[in-house]
């Protein structure tokens, strides 16, 4: 008895170039977030609410 469940990519509505269309919009996602993630570490962010708490008690 065979129980798998699958779809081709014609019955999804998939074509190669959506599929392109997705994988490289991912890839673009990612690598724009970790590049943002590394300019935007946790310390400078905190540093510089810090800093922006302290001028406007000034």
């Amino acid at each position: 008895m065979n129980l798998t469940f699958a779809l081709n990519m014609n019955e999804m509505g998939l074509n190669p170039f959506i599929i392109s269309l997705i994988v490289g919009s991912s890839l673009l996602f990612i690598i724009g977030f970790t590049k943002s993630s590394q300019e935007n570490e946790y310390k400078k962010l905190m540093d510089s609410f810090i800093n922006s708490e302290e001028e406007d008690e000034d």
